[in-house]
């Protein structure tokens, strides 16, 4: 019954087709054209989507990371090469610029990280301390030291993008073993590094809300395990939102 009421509408549509034939002839075109237009519709959504993975590479490979030992992550992670992040752990805006530890190819010379940025003159270079230089500086101290490395950086690469990143939380309990680094004081030291930039036309890249818990703190389920660094979980979101927001 089914195939002999598929085969009548059929035979319906012979008959009429042709005395409809423009008629027909139209819809088909227009369905045709509708087709064309589709498939190039998402011929451009697929090239948007490549572009846009091309754009998150090239961004990430045009950006040298300077930090501590939240910043070394990306490398015991294995996310990013050793010729871009120029990191030290346990370091300060003010200490890093006092040693010789980056080499940009394998048994390449010990650079400092100005000596590193003269020779890479990347597009855009990312700072990130804070969690080390808190409890051991003052207001001042800790600003004047940013403002002394970011000079030196812009001196040998004056072409760069300055990035200040700000500094992340840690866990709600973290104070008790390091009395001065807390989250308030955290968001206190984030509002330098935002107002600084302003003044100065830096960038002031601040995800650290995405880390955080309903308290404020660093979520657990971002957490290494001593409330101040963080596991791969963390460092691929990290990664994901440096290329969907394109610092």
């Amino acid at each position: 019954m089914y195939f002999q009421k598929v085969l009548a509408v059929s035979l319906t549509a012979m008959m009429v087709c042709p005395i409809l034939f423009s008629a027909c002839s139209g819809i088909n075109n227009a369905k045709n054209t509708d087709t064309t237009v589709a498939l190039k519709d998402e011929k451009q959504e697929e090239n948007l989507s490549s572009s846009n993975e091309m754009d998150g590479e090239y961004y990430l490979g045009e950006t040298v990371f300077i930090g501590d030992s939240r910043t070394n992550g990306l490398l015991t992670y294995r996310l990013l090469p050793p010729e871009q992040v120029f990191a030290i752990d346990g370091s300060t805006q003010k200490s890093i610029r006092e040693q010789e530890f980056v080499q940009l190819e394998p048994n390449g010379a010990f650079l400092s990280v100005e000596e590193a940025v003269k020779a890479r003159q990347p597009h855009r270079i990312l700072i990130a301390f804070g969690v080390n230089a808190i409890p051991i500086m003052s207001e001042e101290e800790f600003m004047s030291e940013f403002d002394i490395l970011i000079d030196q950086l812009t001196q040998v690469s004056p072409n760069s993008q300055i990035v200040i990143q700000a500094i992340f939380p840690v866990s709600w309990w973290k104070h008790e073993t390091m009395q001065y680094l807390t989250n308030e004081n955290i968001d206190h030291f984030n509002e330098l590094l935002k107002q600084y930039c302003t003044e100065n036309g830096y960038t002031f890249f601040d995800i650290s809300d995405k880390f955080k818990g309903e308290d404020g703190s660093l979520s657990s389920s971002y957490d290494a395990g001593d409330g101040l660094h963080f596991n791969q979980h963390f460092y691929q979101k990290y990664i994901q939102l440096l290329v969907e927001q394109h610092p």
